[in-house]
């Protein structure tokens, strides 16, 4: 299962992105999680972008050219949609924790 956890970094590159990003603008080295590979980052960055979710502003600073990166108003609306559907998701995690755990499902839903 070596290739597994790749997978799940990826599924999650997204949602942390735009979590990260949510409290200001970030350089590109700023972002990302884990052990995720700089060119996953900046390959999820461009096609944000190109989705008008996020931004990007290229400055220099010491002779290197950075991009600072942040929310568009519709990717601060995608984050909020993404955050409740992945609230309802974790009740049914645990629903099915607890089911699967044997324990009555009449307990959980009040």
């Amino acid at each position: 299962m070596d290739g597994a956890s790749d997978g799940w970094t990826r599924v999650w590159l997204v949602p942390f992105l735009l979590l990260s990003m949510r409290g200001g603008d970030l350089y590109g080295h700023e972002l990302g999680f884990g052990e995720t590979r700089p060119g996953e980052v900046y390959m999820t960055l461009r096609t944000l972008q190109e989705k008008d979710l996020t931004f990007s502003e290229r400055g220099t600073e010491h002779l290197l050219s950075r991009c600072r990166y942040g929310l568009t108003e519709l990717g601060e609306v995608y984050l909020e949609s993404l955050a409740q559907a992945l609230d309802r998701y974790r009740r049914e995690i645990e629903l099915f924790f607890l089911i699967y755990e044997e324990q009555p499902v009449y307990e959980v839903r009040r």
